[in-house]
This record gives structure tokens, C-alpha cells and sequence, in this order.
């Protein structure tokens, strides 16, 4: 009966691996790799490529949002073959048109549908006590990244932007049919009992749960800076636009093992320590790409970049899922709904700050508002311990 149920939860595992790739790295983030080819091939000015990153934000604030009603937890399967088929739909289709107007709708309803498809995967693969298995499952993320960024100058090469698109979504074709016959089984075999967990939801909040809200929406505005304009900013440094690409396969190359690698550390230290390290490397990353331009620096901070930012979120929702078990997908929901409120609020920032000061401008930004976070998350760290301490008296 356990290598019965070992072979199911590595199943769910892949299964939600590959969801978290075609969700995140490649309808989400598949557009980063592309943004220079549509500039190149089509004229897009940076004003559309912002409106265009907005949209896909603004859909993923709506995603995460909507992700916590009833509507969804009491339809996983639905949503996610919705998520699954229109994910893959939405990559093709941009290729299909040159109107920015179609783009802005096709980039919107990626975003939504990638909020969706990242908490519904997440709340099947990771339910049922298998929240141990987190450092594996938000590996696929950097899948994805890196599939994108090895793939699409190959794709480039066959047919230009479109054919990137179109074999984007070829590639998210094989990892949404992986994961639709993994967790929909699991789905379906697990109904009752899920059903049963769903009644009983109720997220009770705390000081602690708004600490780790703020540090997390924090993280999505700087994060979301570098993951969206990393590639754009290497290309406009002419003594460096040669590595622009090979900085966006490093950053998924990274993120593959990332995730596993903080849990690690996470058992050997503590999970909030970990979290707070995490941060201060993803700003040391950010802040070596901007205030050292050269290779070395720019593929090193790439790394750190790529090594920290899915950390992040696998011991967020690691820490949310110890702290509200009682409310799993809830609190996955509401985590993500802030992320996304800070992934709107980042571009603007980036977009004011590149047209007033300079290119390099947001980059710095970032680096402050994650040394915030970190900041948020000291102090908590210091009242548990100060309470633990009282307690020990």
C-alpha cells in the first residue's frame, strides 16, 4: 500500500511540475524571451511591451483573487482543464494577429488563467499531507523559464516571433497533457475526501499571516521588475546585449533546483531564516547586475537571481500551509492575490522610473523594496523569539 501511494504522489509531483511550467514559465513568462524579437522583427515600442506586461499582471491579480472563492474549490477538475487547454491556446494565438488591441486581451487572459491553473496545482499536488513536497513542485516554474529561454532562439531562427510563440506552445501542449492525466486522476480519486476539507476551510489570520503577506507582496515587486525587464535592460547595454539571452537561461537553469536546495536549508536552519536569506541573495543578485555591468557580475547575479526568487515562493507556501493546514488553498490564494497586487504595481513603478532617471532606475528600486521585506521579516523573527524566550520563563 506505501509504493502504491509513493508512486501516486510522485505522479501528482509531475503532474504538478508540469502544470507550474506551462502556467508560470511559459504562458507567463514565456513572453520575456520573445519581447526582444517582436521589438526586432514587428517594431513593438516599449510602451506596448508595458501596457502588454500589465495586462498579463492585472490578469494574474484577478486569477489569484478569484482562486480563493468557492467557485473554484468546488470545481477543480474544470478549472483545471480550463486552465490547461487555454493556457496552450493563448500562447498559439498570439502569433496569429499584429493587432496590440488582441494582445492586450490574449496577455490578460494569460495571466488569469495562469493564477488559476498555479493555485489549483498547487492545491492538488500539494494536499493531502504532502506539503514536503514543495521544493519539488515549484521547480517547474524554472522548467518552464528554462525550456523558453533554450528553445525560443531556436524557434527564432525557423520562423521569427511567431514561430517562438507557436513553439511555446507546442512545448506547453506536452507538459499540459502530462499534467491533466496526472492531477485530474488525483483529482477524481481524492473527490470525496477533498470535498470533506473544502467545508471545513476557514483562514483565521494573525499578525504573523499579515507579516508574511506584506514580505510576499513585497517580493512580487521586485521580483516582477528584474523577471519581466532583465532580458530588455542586458539588450540595451551594447558591450553586453550578446549575453541577454544566455542570462534568461541561467535564471531558469537556477530556478530548477532552487526550490529543493532552500528546503534543505530550511530543515537545517529554520524556515523563516531561510526565507530572510533568501531575500537579502536575490537582492545582492539584483543590485550585481546593475552596479557592476559587466559579464561576470550580470551571469552571477543571474544565478542568484534565478536561485532565490522560486525559493521564495516554495517556503512562503510551505510556511502558509504549516501555519493555515485548516485552510490550504485559501491561504495559497490570498498569498498569490498579493503577489500579483505587487506585480502590478512593479511595472508601473519600472515604466516612471525608466523614463525619468534611467534604465538601470527600477533594477535599484527592486533591491530596496526587497531589502524591506527582509526588514518585515527580521521583526518577526524577533518577536518569535522574544515570546519564546517569555514562554521558556
Amino acid at each position: 500500500m506505501n509504493t502504491l501511494n509513493n508512486q501516486r504522489s510522485i505522479s501528482i509531483l509531475i503532474g504538478g511540475v508540469c502544470a507550474l511550467s506551462l502556467a508560470m514559465g511559459l504562458s507567463r513568462f514565456g513572453f520575456t524571451p520573445i519581447i526582444p524579437l517582436m521589438q526586432r522583427d514587428i517594431g513593438v515600442t516599449e510602451w506596448s511591451i508595458a501596457v502588454l506586461a500589465s495586462a498579463n499582471n492585472l490578469g494574474y491579480l484577478i486569477g489569484a483573487y478569484i482562486s480563493r472563492k468557492q467557485c473554484i474549490r468546488k470545481n477543480l477538475l474544470i478549472w483545471l482543464g480550463v486552465g490547461i487547454v487555454s493556457s496552450i491556446v493563448t500562447l498559439a494565438a498570439m502569433s496569429l494577429t499584429l493587432s496590440e488591441t488582441f494582445w492586450l486581451f490574449l496577455r490578460l487572459l494569460a495571466g488569469f488563467l495562469s493564477a488559476i491553473l498555479f493555485v489549483v496545482a498547487s492545491s492538488v499536488t500539494l494536499g493531502k499531507g504532502r506539503s514536503e513536497w514543495a521544493g519539488y513542485l515549484y521547480s517547474g516554474v524554472g522548467v518552464g523559464i528554462a525550456f523558453s529561454g533554450i528553445f525560443t532562439p531556436m524557434f527564432d531562427r525557423i520562423g521569427g516571433w511567431q514561430a517562438s510563440w507557436q513553439g511555446l506552445a507546442l512545448g506547453g501542449s506536452i507538459f499540459g497533457i502530462t499534467a491533466w492525466c496526472t492531477l485530474s486522476k488525483a483529482l477524481r480519486l481524492e473527490a470525496e475526501g477533498s470535498a470533506k476539507m473544502r467545508k471545513s476551510e476557514h483562514l483565521i489570520r494573525d499578525y504573523r499571516w499579515y507579516v508574511l503577506l506584506v514580505s510576499y507582496g513585497l517580493e512580487g515587486i521586485g521580483y516582477i521588475i528584474t523577471a519581466t525587464f532583465i532580458v530588455q535592460m542586458i539588450k540595451a547595454m551594447p558591450e553586453l546585449s550578446h549575453i541577454a539571452n544566455q542570462s534568461w537561461i541561467l535564471i531558469g537553469l537556477a530556478a530548477v533546483p532552487s526550490t529543493l536546495l532552500w528546503a534543505q536549508i530550511a530543515k537545517m536552519t529554520d524556515i523563516k531564516v531561510s526565507l530572510m536569506l533568501a531575500f537579502g541573495m536575490q537582492a545582492l543578485g539584483i543590485l550585481l547586475t546593475v552596479a557592476i555591468p559587466n559579464q561576470i557580475s550580470i551571469l552571477v547575479g543571474g544565478i542568484l537571481f534565478g536561485g532565490t526568487f522560486m525559493g521564495i515562493t516554495s517556503l512562503t507556501m510551505t510556511l502558509a500551509s504549516q501555519m493555515k493546514p485548516e485552510a490550504q488553498m485559501q491561504a495559497i490564494g490570498e498569498l498569490t492575490t498579493v503577489y500579483a497586487l505587487g506585480q502590478i504595481i512593479g511595472p508601473i513603478v519600472a515604466a516612471y522610473l525608466q523614463k525619468n532617471v534611467n534604465i538601470l532606475a527600477p533594477s535599484f528600486f527592486a533591491v530596496s523594496v526587497l531589502i524591506l521585506a527582509l526588514g518585515a521579516l527580521m521583526v518577526l523573527r524577533v518577536k518569535d523569539i522574544i515570546l519564546k524566550d517569555c514562554k521558556s520563563e
